[in-house]
């Protein structure tokens, strides 16, 4: 028994010691294991995957041009969906209107269509509308010694309330500037029943205060009874007080015109109307007056009765802005 017992406790000394040294070992076999695990997925995943081929078939019908209209909008922010369809599809629309294929010719370019290139698209053709809304400024004003700088076109009253633009001046327009060389056959529409007499003299003493150029605007009145037209024309101030009298003398002495009611406010401004007869239809009155450099003339025809306080109120304040300017 003590031989035994001294051969076992000898034998199991060795047996431990192996068994530390193999315990690192297993563990790189484990590095492998998902080696196999990969391989298998792809496999079977892959399949499945030719399946669903025959659907790319009609993704080709799919091409025509309502197909690039969801796209532009799947790219848009999500907050804008709605907004930005109906703005494309409005552009769209008054693109084809016009006959321009901007859109069309980008989003073949590019081959990706993006909202971006909408509103290039938008940028490169909205701005031509731009020259037709701003206009330049006219810059005019009076001086301290009452003659008139500017285009005499910013001097004649707009269109008030109750007014619209009205007719023709003769082959002046209604709305435009008057040549020196227009200032004869401009005398002749406004004094036209002066005798050819004193048409000739009122007509040289307008040339001999040198006109440098004048302006005419005509009104309507809404319930068409009513047309008048504002003439302005610039003299040389030097010259101007005198010429415009002796057209004043001639036109107060003809026996052509009768004497017409005062102008509010400007006693030197002289009314006048034609002799008429009864039952005439129409009636017509002229009143001129000077402001400064420039001669004022205002013609208004209408139905009988004719609506002479109209006719001097508008002129009165047409002689206040030849005064002071227009005030904004």
């Amino acid at each position: 028994m003590t031989a035994m017992d001294a051969q076992n406790t000898d034998m199991p000394e060795p047996s431990p010691e192996p068994e530390v040294a193999p315990e690192p070992v297993p563990e790189p076999e484990l590095v492998p294991e998902p080696e196999p695990e990969l391989a298998p997925e792809p496999d079977p995943e892959a399949v499945p995957e030719p399946e669903p081929e025959p659907e790319p078939e009609p993704e080709p019908e799919a091409v025509p041009e309502p197909a690039l209209v969801p796209t532009l909008v799947t790219q848009a922010p999500a907050t804008n969906t709605r907004r930005r369809t109906l703005f494309f599809t409005g552009w769209l629309a008054s693109a084809l209107a016009v006959g321009a294929g901007v859109g069309f010719v980008i989003l073949a370019a590019t081959g990706k269509p993006k909202a971006v290139d909408i509103d290039q698209a938008l940028q490169q053709t909205v701005p031509s509308a731009s020259p037709e809304t701003t206009s330049p400024k006219i810059t005019a004003g009076v001086r301290s010694d009452g003659t008139h700088y500017g285009n005499l076109l910013a001097f004649l009253l707009p269109v008030p309330d109750g007014y619209k633009p009205g007719p023709d001046e003769g082959e002046l327009g209604n709305d435009s500037p008057v040549r020196p060389d227009q200032a004869d056959p401009t005398l002749t529409l406004l004094f036209g029943a002066l005798p050819a007499s004193d048409l000739s003299g009122a007509q040289g003493a307008v040339a001999a205060g040198h006109m440098s150029g004048g302006a005419v605007r005509s009104y309507a009145n809404e319930a068409g009874t009513l047309d008048i037209a504002l003439t302005v024309l610039q003299l040389d101030p030097a010259l101007s007080a005198k010429s415009t009298g002796d057209f004043t003398r001639i036109v107060k002495q003809s026996k052509a015109y009768r004497t017409g009611p005062a102008v509010p406010g400007h006693p030197n401004a002289l009314c006048v109307l034609p002799t008429t007869h009864v039952g005439d239809p129409l009636d017509s009155m002229t009143c001129l007056d000077t402001v400064g450099d420039t001669f004022a003339v205002v013609r208004a025809e209408g139905v009988v009765p004719l609506d002479t306080g109209a006719v001097t109120d508008m002129f009165g304040r047409q002689l206040d802005v030849l005064k002071d300017g227009l005030k904004a």
